[in-house]
């Protein structure tokens, strides 16, 4: 359930730059202001993770509602791993990242904060 106030979940589908490494979207700015890229942020997230090639025991199963629509079910996931980020937890700033290899084996203490780079 959703604290009132917080975004809504977000669902993000694409085919990735490097198949071998999943990236998160996750850059904070707490101050209605661009984000600081340098800084180290209050994190409170949770962060899910599924692949098309995971065998079928793997992950933990997600139950949908019954009245979702058949097209947006198409699109998600039958099982997930995750980690929550939070609880006074400061981390840089920056996206989650995993590679593949990690994500199949379940190793999730290989996500890593990955901080964007300059051009």
């Amino acid at each position: 359930m959703l604290r009132p106030g917080s975004p809504g979940p977000l669902l993000l589908w694409y085919p990735p730059l490097d198949p071998n490494q999943l990236t998160v979207p996750a850059l904070d700015s707490h101050t209605g202001a661009a984000p600081d890229l340098d800084a180290t942020v209050p994190v409170d997230h949770w962060v899910l993770l599924s692949t098309d090639q995971a065998p079928s025991d793997w992950g933990e199963p997600v139950d949908y509602p019954k009245n979702m629509r058949h097209g947006l079910r198409s699109f998600l996931p039958t099982t997930v791993v995750g980690r929550y980020y939070g609880q006074g937890q400061m981390l840089p700033n920056g996206d989650f990242t995993i590679s593949h290899r990690a994500l199949l084996t379940g190793d999730l203490d290989s996500i890593t904060r990955l901080q964007p780079t300059r051009r």
